[in-house]
This record gives structure tokens, C-alpha cells and sequence, in this order.
């Protein structure tokens, strides 16, 4: 009987067995049916009256099949979001979650991420000209040979950030938090980190010494690197 139950089960689903959730769901419906079945039969009940009770207690599964397969499809979908290549100036992807994203060589002039989640998303090649990154999440993303002219960074986690090639001159960095960030061979003349917290960050290879610094707290592995380069680091406290 109990492998009657499981084949009738396997029927149920058979329609979704290329759906990535209902496998686990068929396993799990199997067994809350085994159990059921047990306690029909201990409560008295023949081995066909048992079944039939068994099967009768069977709802819907088409629908909570599809929802949990479209719930499964968006997330996939957040997570894996590639629009490289494409012409999106002035888009809008305020409050949107895109971990993973591609958005390389994309043209993305005065587009606003604000309030996103971008983490681990690329930015290479790109043309982020007048973007606006407000309390963006840019945890261990990717800026690569990208222009940054003119964009507004406020209020963002730049958590192990890269940013690679990229022409950041002029940027105001004032009073961010920077945390294990990368600025490599970029261009930060008169850019401004004033009191801005910075905590193992590396400047490789980029000109440091016309950038503000005052009033900045840094570690002092970062206070070395930048006093070793030639930045004025005159006004700044050591943690």
C-alpha cells in the first residue's frame, strides 16, 4: 500500500518534473501521506478505507506547486540578471536586488540605483556619467575601466568594492565608510574622502596626492600606504 501511495504521488507531479521544486516537494508530500495513512489505520480503518481517506485529504497541487516554482524563478532571476551591452541612460533601478548582475559595457547615463543591492555585480567598461549610488550595497562589486564622471556616492557599503582603471576625479567620498576597498591605476585627482573612514584600503598604483584627505579615520596599514605615496595625510586620526 505504501507503494501505492508513492505512485500516486509520482502521478500528481508528473505534469512538473522538470519544475527544479517539486521534487523536494513530492519527497515531502510522500511521507506526511505515509504517516497519515499509519494513523487512519491505527485508528481502526481497512487498508482500502485507510487509502481512500489518505488519497481524499489530498488538496491543490497545481497551485502551490506553480507558486513555489515562481518564487524559486524570481529569485534566479534577481540573482543572475545580465544586461551587458545594452543602452539603458536613465533607467531606473531604484530599490532593485541584483546580486551577481552584469552590467557590462553598458551605457547607464543618469540612471539612479538607489537603495539597491548590487553586490558582486560588474561594472566594466561601463558609462556610469552623472549615476546617482545612494545607500547602494556595492559589497565586493566590480568597477572596471568605467567612466564614474559626475556620480553621486552617498550613504553606500563599499565592503571589499574594486574599483579598476576607472576615472573617479572630482568624486566626492565625504564622510563614507570604506572597508577593505580597492582604488587600482584609477584617477582620483581632486577627489575628496574628508571624513571618510577608511580600514585596509589600497590605493594601488593610483595618484594619491591631490586627493582630501582632512579629517578622515583610517587604520594604519591605510595611513602608511598613502603617507608612502606622497598624500597629505596631515589632518587625519590614526585607529
Amino acid at each position: 500500500m505504501n507503494e501505492q501511495l508513492k505512485a500516486h504521488v509520482r502521478s500528481i507531479f508528473a505534469p512538473y518534473e522538470n519544475v527544479k521544486t517539486a521534487k523536494e516537494l513530492e519527497e515531502e508530500l510522500s511521507q506526511n501521506l505515509l504517516e497519515k495513512f499509519q494513523d487512519y489505520k491505527r485508528n481502526g480503518h481497512s487498508d482500502e478505507e485507510a487509502y481512500k481517506l489518505t488519497i481524499d485529504s489530498i488538496g491543490e497541487i497545481s497551485e502551490l506547486v506553480d507558486s513555489i516554482n515562481l518564487q524559486y524563478n524570481e529569485l534566479e532571476q534577481a540573482v543572475r540578471m545580465d544586461y551587458s551591452k545594452q543602452r539603458l541612460i536613465d533607467s531606473d533601478f531604484r530599490s532593485v536586488s541584483v546580486h551577481d548582475g552584469k552590467f557590462d559595457l553598458c551605457d547607464l547615463k543618469r540612471s539612479d540605483f538607489s537603495h539597491s543591492d548590487l553586490t558582486k555585480s560588474t561594472f566594466k567598461g561601463s558609462n556610469l556619467n552623472e549615476c546617482i549610488f545612494e545607500e547602494v550595497n556595492l559589497t565586493s562589486t566590480l568597477f572596471k575601466g568605467s567612466n564614474l564622471k559626475s556620480v553621486n556616492f552617498k550613504n553606500c557599503i563599499y565592503d571589499k568594492a574594486h574599483f579598476k582603471g576607472c576615472n573617479l576625479s572630482g568624486l566626492d567620498f565625504e564622510g563614507e565608510t570604506f572597508i577593505q576597498t580597492i582604488f587600482e591605476t584609477s584617477t582620483l585627482k581632486k577627489a575628496s574622502f574628508r571624513n571618510a573612514t577608511l580600514k585596509n584600503v589600497q590605493f594601488r598604483m593610483s595618484d594619491v596626492k591631490n586627493v582630501n584627505f582632512d579629517g578622515a579615520i583610517m587604520d594604519k596599514l591605510t595611513y602608511n600606504f598613502l603617507s608612502g605615496s606622497k598624500a597629505d595625510v596631515s589632518n587625519v586620526t590614526i585607529i
